[in-house]
């Protein structure tokens, strides 16, 4: 069985920053990790004591598309020779056989939502926000708020005017 992941998003960084930060993200969550200067290879994602019944291996590669960077994960996952073993015996069993195909299909979900995980990682720290923050009001900072604030309490207290908090308010926004 073969499944594909892929993640896309803006970025200045380089492939090779990025490429380093997917091996070291991969360290902490596979037992096996080969990194060549093209594609990262990745066993065992995720591996748990249900992993027994699997074998998986991801192919990661990073490429430079329409200014854009392309994370894709190429995931080969079959049943591992325990699988077969535990389906053998459970075959002699009324429902015995389905325990390692229960582990097997529940695993591969494990390793989808690990290597999304570790994408995840990759965007929050290498996305470029410069194309979000330009059509972005600037936020109101606590002074400013606190200002209006006092406004409108004095408003609602009927010290001042509905034009003399315009105004104000007016004053205050501008000079933010």
């Amino acid at each position: 069985m073969r499944f594909d992941l892929s993640r896309r998003f803006h970025t200045d960084s380089s492939t090779t920053d990025i490429m380093k930060f997917l091996e070291s993200s991969f360290r902490r969550l596979s037992e096996s990790v080969y990194y060549d200067s093209r594609v990262l290879s990745v066993e065992s994602v995720n591996a748990t004591f249900g992993s027994i019944n699997r074998q998986d291996r991801a192919i990661i590669e990073v490429k430079q598309k329409d200014n854009d960077t392309l994370l894709t994960a190429y995931v080969s996952y079959k049943p591992s020779g325990w699988f077969w073993i535990f389906f053998i015996c459970g075959l002699f069993t009324t429902i015995g056989w389905l325990i390692p195909i229960v582990f097997y299909f529940y695993q591969k979900s494990v390793v989808k939502d690990g290597i999304e995980e570790v994408f995840n990682r990759v965007e929050n720290e290498f996305r470029d926000n410069k194309a979000t923050q330009k059509n972005e009001k600037p936020a109101l900072t606590d002074d400013i708020t606190a200002q209006l604030e006092r406004l409108a309490a004095l408003k609602d207290k009927g010290i001042l005017s509905e034009e003399e908090f315009a105004s104000q308010k007016a004053k205050i926004l501008e000079n933010m």
